[in-house]
């Protein structure tokens, strides 16, 4: 009887990952805009970037291929915002090798917004006739036969561009930090290594309290400037759980860094480390089981972590 009491005495205690993002309230601005980039390309390989923060990349050949992105995550406040697109040849076909650009090789990149707050007026005047676009880019450039550009030949090809956001939160993000690209190189180098050998440790050893330490502020300014803290939404549902996979999995497997080049973002703010044995991925992963068309399979999971020193602190953290 006692046994029997003690146990239906006993409270569920909330995991971190779910306490992390509970007790949230919903934002309700006036205005909620979502900002997009969509792309499509053909005979190339890309990289995109806001405000040098990578937010897409294509390595896969796979023809003509289009994607839409949410970015009000690299967005920390409202004003000038920087798209930087980085392209690449495909390199070895099944055909042939392409070592440089061909004159078929193009990209239609296209800078979109949403309003949020709309969503609950869907038969309003201002659901019928709100204009989404932003701004355009294009290689070739169609809209300027006499300014046109041309990649034929070229082994890679960058270019930046910048459109006006507007946005009703300001997050702090990375807009306080060091200018980490005056610090000692190798000290830096030291300090960025370590942070990711400690991060494989943390997830290898399961302890999803300390990850949630490590990714707090990042995930408090994602859910603002993205999802406009609605945790209901279905893209914050599927992340939530993709982080619980993590920690759920029955395989666990420490992967070495690769061999890697540190790429900076944010004027020199933001750090992460970049493979040049994989192209497009970090040079950080780990293994885990996840599930692929209903089949539980040992897979190998590659992400970006953006590393920053808060001002004031001489201490490495994850920010994005």
């Amino acid at each position: 009887m006692l046994l029997v009491i003690t146990a239906c005495g006993q409270t569920k205690q909330m995991r971190p990952i779910d306490k992390l993002y509970s007790n949230i309230q919903p934002l309700q601005h006036k205005s909620m805009p979502q900002y997009f980039i969509e792309a499509d390309q053909i005979g190339c390989f890309y990289e995109l970037y806001v405000n040098g923060r990578m937010v897409f990349k294509l390595f896969k050949q796979v023809g003509l291929m289009g994607h839409t992105t949410c970015i009000n995550d690299a967005i920390l406040k409202s004003g000038k915002q920087e798209v930087t697109v980085k392209l690449y040849p495909l390199g070895q076909t099944e055909v042939e090798r392409f070592d440089t650009f061909t004159k078929n090789a193009k990209i239609n990149i296209e800078v979109t917004k949403w309003d949020k707050a709309l969503e609950d007026k869907p038969n309003s005047k201002e659901y019928e006739n709100y204009d989404d676009h932003v701004a355009t880019f294009n290689i070739p450039n169609t809209e300027d036969k006499n300014n046109s550009i041309r990649i034929k030949g070229l082994p890679y090809y960058e270019h930046t561009f910048t459109f006006y956001a507007e946005v009703p939160y300001e997050v702090t993000g990375w807009s306080e930090s060091q200018d980490l690209t005056k610090m000692d190189q190798k000290q830096l180098e030291k300090e960025v290594v370590a942070f990711h050998n400690n991060l494989s440790d943390v997830i290898y050893n399961q302890d999803e309290a300390k990850w949630v330490d490590l990714v707090k502020n990042r995930e408090l300014e994602f859910l603002k400037s993205e999802a406009y803290n609605d945790v209901n939404e279905e893209s914050i549902k599927d992340r939530i759980r993709s982080f619980k996979q993590i920690f759920d999995s029955s395989f666990k497997r420490k992967v070495p860094l690769d061999k890697y080049e540190m790429i900076f973002g944010g004027n020199g703010r933001i750090v992460a480390l970049k493979s040049i044995e994989r192209k497009g991925k970090s040079a950080y992963s780990f293994g885990i089981n996840d599930t692929y068309l209903g089949k539980k399979r040992k897979t190998r999971i590659s992400r970006y972590i953006y590393l920053h020193k808060p001002k004031g602190s001489n201490k490495l953290e994850i920010i994005r």
